[in-house]
């Protein structure tokens, strides 16, 4: 059956075939021949370069924007500018960032201030109402020795005289006890005589700031008063003052350039783990002592 459909479908494909066949040859009258062959166009004469006129450049005269009603400057072939300002808000005139100020140049890397000899590290009371019989315990900073003495003793190894020992005991307005005692030692190296307080360190007179800059590592000046001038990578300057109590300096940079400002900040350590520790914290401190009720004995450190 199958035979009979494919016959009947190449029978109708040739019927149509021919049936174009013909309808082509009636149009054109003649029946294609694949031996036909086009020719080549030939004509009188080569073609002639034709001239082309050369033309005068004018200038156009392009008027200036005009501002709109709402203020904006922009024409039909002049779109308008728009910028951010500052605030984020949509302008027509350009904004630029306001530069940051040049750097200051120097920082404050320390203040270093060397503790006394002696320190005064605590006390035993052995009798509260006879301060003469108090052991006091100093400490020795060049060897790391202790010192064991009595008011009036003196201790030849370490060059010293304790002259007189004195506690005070004061009430706070919340009735808390403060303890306050106090050493007078005669140092017999220098002749003088020092107040040694309990819970306090002591420092000797003279004290040295050191000042660096993070533009050049290698700069480092170092002062032990001020006022004071000196030259830094980043221009002139001078050392107002010097804070002990509250660790910071006061220094001024001198204008750089005409119309520039002098420029005077207070500077602070800043805090690096490559620094070295200006002041010991507070901690570091022997505690202030208590006013204990039992033992017959009073240990202070």
């Amino acid at each position: 059956m199958n035979k009979i459909y494919d016959k009947l479908l190449l029978s109708l494909a040739l019927l149509i075939f021919a049936g174009g066949v013909y309808l082509y040859i009636q149009k054109t009258g003649e029946v294609p021949s694949m031996s036909a062959s086009a020719e080549a166009p030939t004509g009188t004469a080569p073609y002639e370069p034709e001239i082309v006129p050369e033309t005068a450049s004018t200038e156009a005269n392009w008027p200036e924007v005009p501002v709109q009603s709402t203020g904006w400057r922009y024409d039909v072939f002049t779109p308008p500018k728009i910028f951010l300002d500052e605030n984020g808000q949509f302008t027509e005139e350009g904004w630029q960032p306001t530069a940051p100020p040049p750097p200051f140049g120097v920082y404050l890397a320390a203040i270093e201030r060397q503790l006394y000899r002696i320190q005064f590290e605590g006390y035993i009371e052995e009798d509260r109402s006879d301060p003469s019989k108090t052991l006091l315990l100093l400490l020795d900073q060049e060897s790391d020795r202790q010192i064991r003495v009595r008011p009036g003793e003196t201790s030849a190894d370490f060059d010293i005289e304790v002259v007189n020992f004195d506690i005070q005991r004061v009430r706070d307005p919340d009735n808390n006890i403060e303890v306050i005692a106090k050493a007078t030692i005669l140092d017999q190296r220098s002749g003088e005589e020092l107040v040694l307080t309990h819970g306090e360190l002591l420092y000797e007179s003279g004290l040295t700031v050191r000042i660096a800059s993070d533009l050049d590592p290698s700069f480092e000046k170092e002062f032990t008063e001020a006022p004071v001038e000196f030259e830094g990578p980043a221009g002139r300057y001078t050392l107002l003052e010097i804070n002990v109590e509250d660790s910071f300096v006061r220094v001024k940079k001198h204008a750089v350039e005409e119309g520039t400002e002098v420029d005077t900040r207070s500077l602070r350590i800043q805090p690096t783990s490559t620094r070295k520790q200006v002041n010991p914290p507070a901690d570091s401190a022997p505690p202030t002592s208590t006013d204990p009720d039992s033992s017959p004995f009073n240990f202070n450190f």
